[in-house]
């Protein structure tokens, strides 16, 4: 998987500028490679359309790719949206990880962490409600990279709990609260579509949750 910075989501796959590529006009030349343009392509077509109503031949058009260049790259939609969901945890899961190191108490890392977790799913607009939304419906072309997400931030909180010194949580709890954080999420993104989220409310619902972990 193509390593990412941890900016927004949103500025890698969806600049607010971007406009659909004269097809095949040369992505050497603009110092963007095909693929990123496929990429940036679908994240838009995706976010605009829906996951379902998006074709291979809308992601060409958004692209400004050949279907030969796209196929060399991918092969399906669904392979694209799972590069996008993979990119959107692996830059999730940076953004907790560098409030670890944070100056002050444990408590502010947390509130810390918490608000860059939700700032990233944010910042990604309407994709972020498309991949949100496309994980759990029926036969997810995402199933398994979103178990093996789910997995990842149970990890993460479990480590910080370690961390702490605290004891280990019952995996039930973690499981159920980790399910929670997620739905917290998918509830933002269907209230606020292109992401102007309500930072505040979420970051507060969130930390009640992990709360149950003390």
């Amino acid at each position: 998987m193509e390593r990412l910075s941890t900016g927004a989501l949103a500025a890698r796959f969806m600049p607010s500028d971007a406009k659909p590529s004269q097809p095949d006009s040369g992505a050497e030349s603009t110092g963007v490679s095909a693929r990123t343009r496929i990429l940036r392509g679908a994240a838009r077509a995706f976010g605009r359309m829906g996951f379902g109503a998006t074709s291979v031949e809308t992601i060409l058009a958004d692209a400004g790719v050949s279907r030969r260049t796209f196929y060399r790259h991918f092969r399906s939609k669904e392979d694209v949206l799972r590069v996008l969901f993979e990119s959107s945890v692996s830059m999730l899961i940076a953004a907790v990880r560098e409030t670890e190191k944070l100056p002050g108490s444990a408590s502010d890392r947390l509130d810390a962490a918490v608000e860059g977790y939700l700032r990233v799913h944010a910042e990604a607009g309407s994709l972020a409600r498309v991949l949100l939304q496309e994980q759990f419906s029926p036969d997810s072309p995402l199933a398994q990279q979103r178990d093996a997400a789910m997995e990842a931030f149970r990890a993460l909180i479990a480590r910080g709990i370690e961390r702490e010194g605290r004891p280990a949580v019952d995996p039930i709890l973690l499981h159920g609260v980790v399910a929670g954080i997620n739905q917290i999420t998918v509830q933002m993104a269907v209230e606020h579509p292109e992401g102007d989220w309500d930072i505040p409310r979420a970051k507060a619902a969130v930390l009640r949750l992990l709360a149950a972990l003390s």
